[in-house]
């Protein structure tokens, strides 16, 4: 399905991976592996395709998204740090939702080629720019393994002096059959409900039956889900919450960039430090994972 992005190669990194350009002008890698094929942007570092040999494509991408660089793009695994949703007190209220990582460039760091897959490695530094926006020094590193499994980890590292409080998440967008075949397990069971700005109790599993945006605040270390393709389990590294998304058909039409007629095909369960998030004192670091496999 890498066809679909309409990006041009420009040259091989190794056996497995190109660097590609949009016709935008945006770099991208392509991976493609004897496990899977992918494509990631620079900017944002999003990953905007996985699809594993013989797996149905698991990532869920606007058709109509800019792929410009003037704004993050919708779909795929945008990268929330270092914050999730409207900046928080301790930052500042007013600035970019979720915060700036996703729309700044990022630099290629390394890409290994592994027996379990490809290896590519992202790095995103402080600048004027971000200190600007959030006053720490760091240095914020996205690796993403592309294998019959995909791993996406992202470290922080506390370049500065004092002590930084982060908050983050990996806003997947997966792709589904339906709304009806949407099915997820492990989530607990306390939630805060954005919508209803209320909290809530999770009997049993959740099933997608209407618009949806809540914070589990316990889930269970691997949470699994169904997208009407395949069952998929999700394993989630130093998270304290999942956030499940769906703006249904009135959301979904208010959002220029969301093709309104295709929230039926997509469905939002991040791994994500919400809430107090995390705090990484100075020379240190903390990662947040998610591991996803096919089980079914």
């Amino acid at each position: 399905m890498l066809e679909n992005f309409n990006l041009t190669i420009q040259k091989a990194l190794t056996a497995h991976v190109s660097l590609a350009s949009g016709d935008k002008g945006l770099s991208y890698l392509v991976i493609q592996n004897e496990h899977a094929e992918a494509a990631i942007s620079l900017f944002g570092a999003h990953l905007m395709h996985y699809q594993a040999k013989g797996k149905h494509p698991l990532l869920w991408m606007s058709h109509t998204t800019a792929q410009d660089g003037s704004k993050p793009f919708r779909g795929g695994v945008p990268i929330c740090w270092p914050w999730f949703g409207p900046s928080p007190d301790d930052v500042g209220l007013g600035k970019q939702a979720h915060g700036f990582a996703r729309n700044m460039n990022w630099q290629i760091e390394g890409v290994s080629e592994l027996a379990e897959g490809t290896l590519v490695h992202l790095l995103l530094e402080s600048s004027p720019e971000s200190l600007a926006l959030w006053p720490h020094a760091f240095r914020l590193e996205f690796e993403v393994l592309i294998g019959a499994e995909l791993t996406m980890s992202l470290t922080t590292t506390n370049t500065g002096d004092s002590e930084l409080r982060y908050r983050a998440a990996l806003h997947s967008y997966f792709d589904t059959r339906d709304t009806a075949s949407v099915k997820v397990s492990g989530l607990g069971a306390h939630f805060l409900d954005k919508l209803t700005k209320s909290e809530g109790t999770q009997q049993g599993d959740f099933v997608l039956t209407a618009a949806v945006d809540r914070v589990y605040t316990a889930p269970e270390t691997t949470v699994t889900f169904t997208n009407g393709y395949e069952t998929i389990q999700m394993d989630n590294g130093n998270a304290n919450s999942v956030v499940v998304w769906n703006p249904w058909e009135q959301g979904a039409a208010g959002m220029a960039d969301f093709d309104s007629d295709r929230w039926q095909s997509m469905v939002c369960v991040e791994t994500a430090l919400t809430g107090e998030g995390e705090s990484v004192t100075s020379g240190d670091e903390h990662t947040l994972s998610a591991t996803l496999r096919y089980i079914a």
